[in-house]
């Protein structure tokens, strides 16, 4: 059976929700922002940000397709637009639930920048520089975590726990 821990609160996330919301604001200034959520586990993330952002925004969600034949790569062979979005000229910020390795969200902001945006930044619920395995660094981050499988808050783990409404590990 596995363990629940619980690491950041509901209170706690709502907090940082509001406080990044602004940070995000005044990194665009008057201009409109669109957030580019990645699927699924940021959905939660995404609204209550967008909800908490004052000024002109927007939103949309990719999804990225792993080769699941080759799991100890973490690679990523596609990325799903569920709409068609243009994101030339626009101020993105690439919303992601947890960033570790960065082998995925490199890949991704790479193929984001050949759309031509006005600026692209990435936004990460939970940021795991200590995981790094390439150079990148997350412009956002709601908090920084350490080891472990997260769940709640929209997070999964095995469709289970994305109800919770903190954040937790799970051993």
């Amino acid at each position: 059976m596995s363990k629940i821990t619980k690491v950041f609160g509901a209170h706690e996330i709502e907090r940082r929700v509001a406080a990044l919301a602004a940070e995000l604001r005044d990194d665009a200034g008057d201009s409109p922002l669109f957030l580019l959520g990645i699927l699924n586990g940021a959905s939660c993330f995404v609204a209550d940000l967008l909800r908490r952002i004052p000024g002109e925004a927007g939103y949309g969600f990719i999804d990225t397709i792993r080769d699941v034949s080759h799991a100890q790569t973490d690679s990523t062979v596609d990325i799903d637009f569920l709409s068609w979005i243009d994101i030339r000229e626009r101020n993105v910020y690439v919303v992601k639930d947890v960033v570790s390795t960065g082998v995925i969200e490199t890949y991704l902001m790479a193929q984001l920048r050949q759309r031509n945006p006005a600026n692209l930044k990435l936004v990460a619920l939970i940021d795991r520089p200590d995981a790094r395995t390439v150079d990148l660094t997350v412009d956002f981050a709601a908090f920084e975590g350490g080891e472990g499988a997260y769940v709640g808050y929209g997070l999964e783990i095995d469709g289970k726990h994305g109800n919770l409404p903190y954040l937790a590990t799970v051993t």
